[in-house]
């Protein structure tokens, strides 16, 4: 039998160091857990912040517009304001459509007109 010949692989490892391999997985103890982004991604994330925040003022003015505009006595001062403050700016673009709306039907009578067209 020719000796040498036979290449032995790694020693098998114990099942105890093994278990100990698993048990010590470094963790961190101290610090921050995640860091601010910074850069492109940090400018990305801002952004998304500042559309949330932004649709939620908005979301809220109108649920207090309908909390307001049901019609009984409202107890908090700023969420009535805020109400009242919806209230009005939807009145005011209501408005605006309106006149607009009439303001485009004149024009078109007055056209009509110089065409020689009869409007009622």
């Amino acid at each position: 039998m020719a000796q040498g010949g036979a290449k032995l692989g790694k020693a098998k490892k114990s099942a105890g160091s093994q278990r100990r391999k698993q048990v010590v997985k470094k963790t961190v103890g101290k610090g921050r857990k995640a860091y601010k982004a910074k850069g492109r991604k940090g400018a990305v994330e801002r952004e998304k912040n500042e559309t949330s925040k932004a649709i939620n003022r908005k979301n809220e003015a109108l649920v207090c517009a309908r909390a307001v505009g049901s019609g009984d006595r409202f107890f908090l001062k700023d969420i009535r304001e805020t109400g009242k403050k919806e209230i009005d700016q939807q009145n005011k673009e209501r408005y605006r459509k309106e006149n607009k709306s009439a303001k485009v039907t004149d024009r078109l009578k007055d056209q009509l007109k110089k065409l020689g067209r009869e409007v009622e």
